[in-house]
């Protein structure tokens, strides 16, 4: 149905966009023939198949028939924020997340019942990035925003899920043993805590009122002594989630369907709903691809031995199999889109073990995805951006409709009707620094307030660039150390709302810093515009070392 288009999952949105919208303006009948056509087509990219469960092997040995049921596996991968691995991570403004997949099981059991059981996935919801480089492991995480200029796209997100699946118990795979990620599972914490969908600021002590649980898993720490088989003891962590979510399962309308319109479809098929799923498992790991397929695997298992064990099933070793299958090959296309090889650990997702052959297949893949992450990556961002209409000056192909464009013309005259601007005011200003890092608050006062105070009012905009923050020796070239930039970064933000408290104004905020060996530039803006900023890139190249 092309009126019910998520246009999140949509990958040809950019595309027809423009016969969607000739489409909204023609009569019924014009309609009817322009979908009959097909020239409408939706794409979503992503996994989807289906095995057969014979009718030799009944699920349900009660229910009488010959007829073979079926377990489906459907994994849809989000348009919004797409990319490759090392070029798309964390959120946007918009409250969209890199490698968003929402994963459905579903099982046909004939005449009449329909279970089905949904998941998500998406990369830690704070905006950071991670340069590819050539040593697996070595690749540095940075944090790109602070807490404050991060907490409105967080809340975003979240409320995003929540209207659409409910309640929403996030699970953090992150080791803690890793500084990179060990620094963004204290952000994903911090930002849990402040969301206003959580009652009790406790990460430790979820309330059954909360909307917004998140628990932390250390996969490494767990699995480190006696293998993946230890992954398992995540399922005592989570059981009264996964009965408090229960599961979607429906009979089959029973008469023609053929002679109903779509609406008294929908409406015949809602009054045979036996049950809902009342909320919905939000799983992450650095990249949301090997160690989350894993345990979204066991999360999908405990659902269907509840639906077993509440309608009297009995499902065969061979069944399993066919769940673990699935599950693998989802997890391995996934891997493909994102990383350029199949999902790592797919042997124990497979059998229920990790073999020799399986661990040798994994070095493999992690040496693949080096050369395809830093050599083919980049040129498949571009196609990616340019199939959703993202490249710079892309526009989208122009379709004759005189109602439309009298429409736009009017809108256009009378565009100070409904548009506002306002003055804002940027401050820019250096301080060579030589490398201190004591007496940092004492000496930014008389040049930064004197210079503000020329102003007649605060600056909506504080950027300040940093010359000489660290010495200028190979080793701080090789691997520049950030510790004196965020000293500096806490003096000039403490400096600068000392200065908001007494004028009794809006603080501010640090929206974005970085930093080139010796150089460094820290961007602030005022806390209650934030949520009209949007779009922050920046980057940073080293060309050559004289």
């Amino acid at each position: 149905n092309v009126e019910s288009l998520d246009e999140d999952f949509l990958w040809n949105s950019f595309m027809i966009k423009p016969l969607l919208q000739l489409r909204s303006g023609l009569s019924l009948n014009d309609r009817q023939n322009l979908d009959s056509s097909q020239l409408l087509i939706s794409v979503i990219r992503g996994f989807a198949q289906s095995l057969t469960i014979p009718a030799s092997s009944p699920l349900f040995p009660h229910i009488e028939s010959n007829m073979p049921s079926s377990l489906t596996v459907i994994s849809r991968l989000s348009s919004r924020r797409a990319g490759t691995r090392f070029n798309a991570r964390g959120i946007d403004d918009d409250g969209n997340v890199a490698n968003f997949v929402e994963t459905e099981t579903i099982l046909w059991i004939p005449p009449a019942m329909c279970f089905s059981y949904t998941q998500i996935r998406g990369s830690v919801p704070i905006f950071w990035e991670q340069e590819a480089g050539y040593l697996p492991g070595q690749q540095k995480i940075a944090i790109g925003r602070s807490a404050g200029a991060t907490q409105p796209a967080f809340d975003k997100h979240f409320e995003a899920l929540a209207e659409k699946y409910g309640a929403v118990h996030a699970i953090n795979l992150l080791a803690k043993a890793k500084s990179g990620e060990a620094e963004l599972s204290q952000r994903y914490m911090y930002h849990v805590r402040g969301s206003p969908l959580r009652q009790n600021r406790d990460i430790k002590s979820n309330s059954d009122h909360d909307i917004l649980k998140l628990t932390e898993y250390d996969f490494h720490a767990e699995t480190k002594t006696t293998g993946y088989e230890a992954a398992r003891s995540i399922q005592d962590v989570i059981a009264d989630s996964v009965e408090g979510f229960a599961y979607f399962l429906s009979e089959a309308p029973q008469g023609n369907e053929k002679d109903l319109s779509t609406a008294e479809l929908r409406l015949l098929r809602q009054k045979n709903i036996v049950l809902q799923q009342e909320g919905v498992f939000r799983t992450n790991c650095l990249d949301c691809l090997d160690r989350t397929n894993l345990v979204q695997t066991m999360i999908s298992s405990m659902a269907i031995d509840m639906f077993f064990a509440q309608w009297n099933g009995h499902p065969s070793p061979d069944f399993w199999m066919k769940h673990s299958t699935l599950w693998a090959d989802s997890g391995d296309m996934l891997s493909r889109i994102y990383a350029g090889t199949g999902a790592l650990k797919s042997s124990f997702t497979r059998h229920g073990a990790m073999s020799v052959a399986g661990s040798f297949a994994d070095i493999r893949k992690s040496a693949t995805r080096l050369f395809v992450n830093n050599f083919t990556d980049p040129a498949k961002q571009i196609t990616i951006d340019t199939l959703l209409g993202l490249s710079t000056n892309q526009e989208s192909v122009y379709l004759f409709d005189p109602v439309k464009d009298a429409v736009n013309a009017e809108l256009t005259r009378r565009v100070n009707e409904f548009t506002s601007s306002e003055k804002i005011y940027i401050w820019v200003g250096t301080f060579n620094i030589n490398g201190r890092r004591e007496g940092a608050t004492e000496g930014l006062g008389p040049w930064l307030h004197g210079s503000l105070n020329q102003l007649p009012e605060d600056p909506t905009i504080v950027a300040v660039g940093f010359q000489e923050i660290v010495e200028l020796s190979p080793q701080q070239i090789m691997s520049t150390d950030p510790s004196t930039r965020k000293i500096w970064e806490h003096a000039v933000i403490s400096s600068l709302n000392a200065r908001t408290t007494k004028r009794r104004t809006t603080e501010y905020v640090l929206l974005r810093s970085g930093q080139l060996v010796g150089a460094a530039l820290l961007l602030f803006v005022k806390k209650d515009v934030i949520n009209k900023i949007k779009n922050v890139e920046g980057s940073l190249k080293k060309v050559f070392i004289l």
